[in-house]
């Protein structure tokens, strides 16, 4: 009879490798590619078309399902397949095709055919929506400041606020901004406004909204104004990172100057906007213009105009918007010009 013998060191290699093979062993879902590429580790889920694997070697793996010719699991999952056929159990798969079974029963179906797979305990797509969809508030506050001294003397300041609510079916916003400057000890810009927009989709392109605006601006005279609007809104695009909406519906407008005499608008008006929104990972810009004229007379209307590009200050909450704001009002009072032009640098900071 031939006896073996192993040393201590020999002892010690062979039970940590059997030990690593047991590792990989309990976690040996696989995931095989048309490029003949395996994969190796735990699978989480299949979602959006794609199969996403736990590595050891690389974390989580994200796999184009398009381009998998089989998976297979060590441990039950849940997968469905169209037509809404869902089973718990592991799964078998080979050349397009997988086969899950289970204690409840099982199926069978093409890689293609299946819709959505997660992990017992984990919550199902439905689940996630809702979560993804469940309303949280943004907030952001801005200020700038700039100032100077010496043969002429001159402050102007600004400060802003704006909250919003935003889930995939709706859209709740607040805001309020103050801006306020002199020139030698002449007032020349003391405006302040505030208002609330809410909007509402009733199918992938189309919305309705509701919005209300009033404000102040003692250096054109004017006293008060309000601005009162409901229409329906459409989303020409509409992607994660750009949005590009028009609006039309039906306003009120009432403002109030004072120039001595009181001079009045109060008239119902049409209220057309286009809103545009780009992001990246690093900048934004972003375009509102608005056009509220009055339908007694079209040529009684207000146009109001905002652009800006904003790109972070750091790593931080703070960013930076440069830009400009247009207010063009068709019918001033006398000695005051149409169109008021403001450019802007803004030190803006966002939480949620």
């Amino acid at each position: 009879m031939t006896q073996i013998q192993f040393s201590k060191k020999g002892l010690a290699s062979i039970l940590c490798a059997a030990a690593l093979l047991a590792t990989v062993g309990a976690h040996a879902d696989t995931v095989r590619t048309a490029d003949g590429s395996v994969l190796v580790g735990k699978i989480l889920k299949v979602d959006s078309g794609n199969i996403e694997i736990d590595t050891a070697y690389a974390g989580v793996l994200k796999v184009k399902q398009s381009a998998v010719v089989s998976f297979s699991t060590d441990a039950p999952v849940t997968v469905r397949f169209k037509g809404g056929n869902t089973v718990v159990g592991t799964v078998a798969g080979d050349s397009g095709e997988i086969k899950v079974a289970g204690a409840s029963g099982s199926a069978s179906g093409t890689i293609e055919n299946v819709t959505d797979a997660w992990l017992p305990g984990d919550d199902s797509p439905e689940v996630r929506l809702m979560k993804a969809n469940a309303r949280h508030w943004k907030f952001e506050a801005s200020v700038d400041v700039l100032g100077k001294s010496g043969n002429s003397d001159s402050l102007a300041a600004s400060l802003g606020f704006r909250t919003a609510r935003i889930t995939p079916d709706d859209k709740l916003e607040f805001y309020a901004a103050y801006a306020r400057a002199e020139q030698d000890g002449t007032t020349t810009a003391d405006q302040a406004r505030a208002g609330i927009d809410y909007q509402s989709m009733f199918s992938s392109k189309y919305s309705w909204y509701v919005r209300e605006e009033i404000g102040t601006d003692k250096f054109q005279g004017l006293d008060f104004y309000s601005n009162t609007a409901a229409g329906i809104g459409f989303d020409s695009i509409k992607t994660e990172r750009q949005i590009l909406t028009f609006r039309a519906g039906i306003a009120y407008r009432y403002e109030t100057f004072s120039n001595g005499t009181t001079t009045t608008v109060d008239a119902p008006a049409l209220d057309l906007a286009m809103i545009h929104e780009y992001a990246t990972d690093t900048w934004k810009i972003g375009t509102r213009l608005t056009f509220l004229p009055t339908i007694e007379d079209f040529s009684d209307f207000r146009l109001q105009h905002e652009s800006y590009y904003e790109t972070p200050l750091a790593a931080g909450p703070w960013k930076i918007r440069l830009g400009l704001a247009n207010d063009y009002n068709s019918e001033p009072l006398p000695g005051k010009k149409k169109l008021d032009t403001t450019y802007f640098t803004k030190f803006v900071l966002s939480w949620q």
